[in-house]
């Protein structure tokens, strides 16, 4: 099988960006250390304040179990980010599939 990435990008209202980061670090630092998962946060170098999700998964099953791995901790810091920070919670999702 092949590898997944699956990204969720949003734009963070500026005069929230340092309450923002906050939140995001700790979210970065908490998956990490408590699943297996490869994630990061990134911005878009060209458009500040554009973030992005990033998941690599290995498999289909794995992207198939993110959602049964969210425990209090990342729906919390999930929803905090998403109903305060985030420019009239508009998200976009997409999924990669690694070729070869």
């Amino acid at each position: 099988m092949n590898r997944i990435l699956f990204q969720i990008s949003y734009d963070v209202y500026p005069e929230k960006r340092d309450e923002y980061l906050a939140s995001a670090t700790e979210l970065v630092t908490y998956i990490k250390s408590n699943t297996k998962h490869d994630y990061m946060i990134v911005e878009d170098k060209n458009r500040k304040n554009s973030f992005s999700e990033v998941y690599v998964l290995k498999d289909e099953a794995e992207f198939d179990g993110l959602e049964d791995e969210m425990d209090d901790t990342i729906y919390g810091l999930t929803t905090k980010i998403l109903g305060e920070f985030v420019v009239d919670g508009k998200t976009k999702y997409s999924t990669f599939y690694a070729i070869g």
